[in-house]
């Protein structure tokens, strides 16, 4: 167990059950919880999905990371939960409860050159989850 003041950020992708990347309607409650639960946990998060797959880049104090871990592990929209990276920081790149990041076909083809979120370095998924030009807000949903 770490020290319970140090901040942690931890790396994940999982395997997408269903059609969770595909319907608002799912994507929206996903947000919506991800928005309430991060804000009261004072945990930032990035989250990407693509072809299947989501990635996810948490931040905050180490129980409180566990807790969202233990809860995404036993969520039936999840499956194959692999952490990428897992370590301690200094300062957050992700102060936002929850940003969501949004890739179009031809971005996709430059970022991930044909590769899966799963296949990427811990620091090219890092990059690409920190990267505000990706951010789903600029994009056409």
């Amino acid at each position: 167990m770490g020290d319970r003041k140090l901040l942690y950020r931890v790396l994940l992708v999982s395997e997408t059950v269903g059609a969770v990347e595909r319907s608002p309607l799912m994507l929206a409650d996903i947000l919506g919880a991800s928005e309430r639960n991060n804000r009261r946990d004072m945990i930032g998060s990035a989250m990407m999905f693509h072809e299947g797959q989501a990635a996810m880049m948490l931040e905050g104090m180490r129980a409180d990371l566990d807790r969202l871990i233990a809860r995404l592990l036993s969520d039936g929209r999840h499956r194959n939960l692999k952490i990428v990276e897992d370590r301690p920081i200094v300062h957050r790149r992700v102060a936002e409860p929850v940003k969501l990041n949004a890739m179009s076909p031809h971005q996709a083809g430059e970022y991930l050159g044909g590769r899966r979120l799963d296949q990427l370095a811990a620091s090219v998924l890092e990059r690409l989850l920190s990267c505000d030009g990706l951010r789903v807000s600029s994009c056409a949903v």
